[in-house]
């Protein structure tokens, strides 16, 4: 207001003076004796107006410069292109980012189309950008690739608004230019990464489902569950649509276990479910995985494990059949056993009553025989051999023979023979005249009886041992 009033002031003063000095007249005083004394007053405070007010002004145009650097440097600098089109697209302004962003120079954008920058197969898509823009002058966005000075591709997106034309008395345009290319990209891998996770999904011969934990609704369905359910459920809420005549969420949903009270997933939950209707077990497997969009959803595998569950119930049942089966065989063996042991039993009688018999054939028939030839016997080899045969003939009558052959399962029948007449005290000499071998050959019979009965390097007596298994 201050201001307003000296510049009203100085208009004034100027309008007077330029009425005084059209028609000066210089040969009458102008104002009186007291005059210059309020005419200097006046020339004063007008002069200091003037100084004040040429303050303010230089004060106005060091802000209005302020300003401008700052505009200057917030509209170069800005992380985004920002330009300014006529009506036939041509660029009337841009900044520095766009100049960096097509790697040129600032000054070779202006007066020049911004189509000259956008690829050939994009052109239509911008043509119908500055359509949309002129014609109904809201905001309009767009996606479309531009080239840069060297070559080098871009992925942007066009962002316009209208300049209303009693701002520049003809239509124009503000359009910000942001490059999208990360972002696009980051698009294309999560398209991709999604293209390879619904593959690998779709080749599990399983059904298999992606569900929103707090909307319920199916974000994906494998081929498998698409072919058994007859219908694409995806868009749908899960307890309504895959369990139906559901009023809420199933009983079975374990969507809370699925993730800790800090929100991050847990181990998967395994778990059997018997479908009553379509007469099934399935085996769930339930896990909290990121999604493509970065959420928390809900994966379900239902495994068909109606075969195995089948097989589990024959193996059980063929499991008590064999265990009975056992049963009945142990039960026949037990009675073989009882029988066989009673035939043991019996021939170890028989045994008992042939040994009684053989004893009493030998003391009533043999002994008297014997008895009689060594008393009709006149030569002493005769003799002595009819000694030997009595001895042999107790031997195989007493336990001894037994031992022998147990304790020397190994030996020959004539290293027997001569472990029976060492036993009698017979020396090698002895021996090899009664079998009508020779010496050597009696040694080295010897020698293979103490190897074998386990004799041999140690100082143990042949006879002494062989008397010990009487």
């Amino acid at each position: 207001m201050k201001n307003k009033t000296a510049e009203e002031k100085f208009n004034a003063l100027r309008r007077q003076a330029e009425a005084l000095m059209e028609n000066p007249d210089f040969s009458k005083r102008v104002v009186a004796v007291e005059d210059p004394l309020r005419l200097i007053h006046e020339l004063q405070t007008f002069q200091v107006e003037l100084e004040l007010q040429n303050d303010e002004l230089r004060r106005a145009q060091q802000e209005l410069m302020e300003f401008k650097i700052h505009y200057t440097q917030l509209y170069d600098f800005t992380p985004v292109g920002y330009i300014t089109l006529d009506a036939k697209g041509n660029i009337i302004d841009a900044n520095m980012t766009l100049a960096r962003m097509l790697e040129t120079e600032t000054g070779s954008l202006v007066n020049r189309p911004l189509s000259d920058h956008i690829l050939p197969k994009d052109q239509d898509i911008y043509y119908l950008h500055l359509q949309a823009l002129f014609s109904y002058k809201k905001r309009q966005i767009c996606d479309l690739k531009m080239k840069s000075k060297e070559g080098a591709f871009l992925d942007v997106q066009l962002e316009s608004t209208a300049i209303p034309k009693s701002c520049q008395g003809e239509a124009r345009f503000r359009t910000v230019i942001i490059d999208v290319s990360d972002r696009k990209r980051t698009e294309r891998l999560l398209k991709y990464g999604r293209h390879q996770l619904e593959s690998v999904l779709n080749r599990i011969e399983s059904s298999v489902y992606v569900a929103d934990m707090t909307s319920y609704k199916i974000l994906f369905m494998n081929k498998h569950m698409i072919k058994k359910h007859k219908a694409d459920l995806t868009g749908q809420i899960c307890w309504a649509s895959i369990h139906g005549k559901q009023t809420g969420p199933c009983d079975i949903c374990n969507n809370d276990s699925l993730v800790d009270k800090a929100g991050n997933p847990t181990e998967p939950c395994i778990w059997e479910f018997y479908d009553k209707d379509a007469d099934q077990w399935h085996e769930l497997t339930s896990l909290a995985v990121p999604w493509t969009d970065g959420r928390l959803v809900r994966l379900e595998i239902a495994r068909d494990i109606s075969r195995r569950k089948q097989a589990e119930k024959q193996q059980k049942e063929s499991k008590l059949i064999l265990e009975e089966k056992v049963k009945q065989r142990t039960a026949e063996l037990e009675d073989m056993n009882a029988t066989l042991r009673t035939m043991l039993k019996k021939r170890e009688e028989d045994k008992n009553e042939i040994e009684e018999k053989i004893f009493a054939n030998h003391k009533l028939i043999l002994a008297p025989i014997i008895k009689n030839l060594k008393k009709n016997l006149t030569r002493e080899s005769q003799k002595h051999m009819m000694d030997i045969l009595e001895s042999e003939l107790k031997n195989i009558l007493s336990p001894f023979s037994k031992k022998l052959s147990d304790r020397m399962v190994n030996l020959t029948p004539m290293e027997i023979h001569v472990a029976d007449l060492v036993k009698f005290g017979k020396t090698n000499k002895e021996i090899s005249e009664i079998t009508h071998s020779s010496i050597h050959t009696i040694s080295r019979h010897r020698e293979n009886i103490r190897k074998k009965t386990g004799l041999k390097n140690k100082k143990v007596n042949l006879r002494s041992f062989l008397l010990t298994l009487e």
